[in-house]
């Protein structure tokens, strides 16, 4: 089943759809007359993008769908830079850090949510390669201003061609999605 995480949770978020990223200011074109909550429009990729990271690790990919993982999800995606996340999600929505923090807690339990209904009880392997299919849909609704490649240790995240469309790009991102795919740590180097 083929499903689209971002219009999914944009529609939980009584959205019709999420404007693209225009890829040359990195923000939502103004051309595009399409309102959008700033703070739904942060949530939804930063959530995703946090949950599309996670899984790239074959072994943890099935914990983000626990019960138990809900308690603790924003350590285990953002790690230490879980709060400058949360500031800089409020600094673009121009709302408070108790409203950004809040809206990610939601839009994460609802893509759990989205996910278990859509795929029954998922594997990790199942989990992994959602996202690996997804990563190019969220990073075209990311917002680069929120800088979230930093916070992640992958710069990748906030470039700009993860936003284009077209032919060249289009099959430059069939090939990113073969590089993407999760490791799995026993077959590091050094491991």
């Amino acid at each position: 089943m083929s499903i689209n995480l971002i219009k999914a949770l944009a529609q939980k978020q009584e959205m019709p759809d999420l404007p693209p990223v225009d890829p040359n200011t990195q923000d939502i074109s103004a051309a595009s007359g399409t309102y959008t909550d700033k703070l739904v429009q942060a949530a939804i990729p930063v959530v995703l993008t946090g949950m599309y990271k996670y899984s790239r690790d074959i072994h943890q990919a099935d914990q983000l769908i626990d019960e138990n993982f809900n308690r603790q999800w924003q350590d285990q995606l953002f790690g230490e830079s879980r709060e400058l996340i949360i500031a800089e999600v409020a600094s673009y929505a121009d709302v408070s850090r108790g409203e950004a923090d809040a809206k990610l807690k939601e839009v994460f339990s609802q893509a759990v949510d989205v996910i278990k209904s859509s795929m029954g009880n998922p594997d990790a392997n199942m989990i992994a390669g959602l996202f690996t299919g997804q990563r190019n849909n969220i990073l075209t609704h990311l917002p680069a201003a929120i800088g979230i490649g930093g916070f992640l240790d992958d710069d990748s995240l906030d470039d700009r061609t993860n936003k284009m469309h077209g032919p060249v790009s289009s099959f430059m991102h069939t090939v990113e999605k073969v590089f993407s795919s999760p490791e799995n740590p026993e077959d590091l180097p050094g491991k």
